[in-house]
């Protein structure tokens, strides 16, 4: 977004063989390692793999245990409907399968992102069979290396089928939510029962109104996921940032389930903010997080991607550059979550 001017990091002990490390095993056989309970998101990834890799390597060299990124969906999908079947694009599973082995290898814990799908207006036969398919296949392949999984983003502000703004009766669009985020549940464990499901709500502004409406947006879709995951943004607001252990608290108590912050950060650049106001704020809600039940964390991002409007929340350049604001970042995650 644009914004306006559980267990520890895994330690061989090599003479004696120790291992911290925790695997959840489940009734279907598979092991969804939970470690830490911080994170970033990182880019897709592309051919090639280097981008990914030397994201997750610097994840996990700043003492993160998590990565969170997405399946674009068109480029995975070459047909959203060829005679009742989605045609999937067997090279991008390939460099999935690549991706998710990579990160397994450094033993860190996923948070898969599916925000796109089958084009849709509203809720329809055809568009629940494709995602059904979607879901369902994407689990099949990939579910044993995932420990979450987002379903849609920031699905309060932005209907989930178009990413268009919200239009007609909330209650009607939040009851249509509920029913997706059902057939996505079902899809996904139905081959990795494991998974924890989430879909995430905005939280900019960060205000007790905003709180309100996320309370609202939660008590109509949650009879469906394991972790409500809300996004922070902050900014240099001290009160907003000392208000994030309360509200994830009242959020938790409400719904009866853990919270996720799906993503916090603060964008640099010409007209936006200074590198050492983005030190700042994610310094300052690094800290009040820490004091926070919330598992996992993310900050929004890793990298800048040149995404349009949506560039500058990374703590390196785009071309892997460490922005000046990287030490006191680091600093921060070590002293706040010293297991990751």
């Amino acid at each position: 977004m644009t914004v306006p001017a559980t267990i520890s990091r895994r330690r061989w002990l090599i003479g004696a063989g120790l291992i911290t490390v925790s695997a959840l095993v489940t009734a279907d056989g598979c092991a969804a390692q939970r470690v830490g309970r911080f994170g970033f998101t990182v880019s897709s990834p592309q051919p090639g793999l280097e981008e990914f890799e030397r994201d997750v390597r610097a994840v996990h060299e700043l003492g993160a245990e998590w990565v969170r990124f997405g399946v674009v969906g068109f480029e995975v999908i070459r047909s959203w409907s060829e005679k009742g079947e989605l045609v999937f694009n067997p090279e991008r599973l390939r460099l999935y399968d690549s991706a998710f082995a990579f990160v397994e290898s450094l033993g860190m814990s996923v948070c898969l992102l599916t925000v796109d799908g089958a084009p849709a207006s509203q809720n329809t036969p055809e568009y629940f069979a494709a995602m059904k398919q979607y879901w369902g296949q994407l689990a099949q392949r990939f579910g044993s290396s995932v420990a979450v999984w987002q379903v849609y983003n920031e699905a309060s502000d932005l209907d989930f089928r178009t990413a268009r703004a919200i239009e007609g009766d909330l209650d009607t669009y939040l009851s249509d939510l509920d029913e997706a985020l059902g057939v996505a549940r079902e899809s996904i464990h139905a081959h990795a029962s494991h998974v924890q499901i989430t879909t995430s709500a905005s939280g900019y502004p960060v205000n007790d109104e905003r709180e309100q409406q996320w309370l609202r947006f939660f008590a109509a879709v949650s009879g469906h996921l394991d972790i409500c995951t809300v996004d922070f943004y902050p900014v240099l607001s001290r009160k907003a940032m000392s208000s994030l252990p309360r509200r994830i608290e009242r959020l938790g108590q409400q719904e009866h389930l853990p919270v996720s912050v799906g993503e916090f950060g603060l964008q640099t650049g010409p007209g936006l903010y200074t590198e050492a106001q983005q030190a700042e704020s994610l310094v300052e809600t690094i800290g009040e997080l820490s004091q926070s039940a919330a598992d996992p964390v993310f900050v929004y991002r890793l990298r800048n991607d040149g995404a349009s409007q949506d560039d500058g929340f990374g703590l390196f350049e785009i071309d892997g550059t460490p922005k000046s604001s990287l030490p006191k970042v680091a600093a921060a995650i070590s002293r706040g979550f010293p297991d990751g």
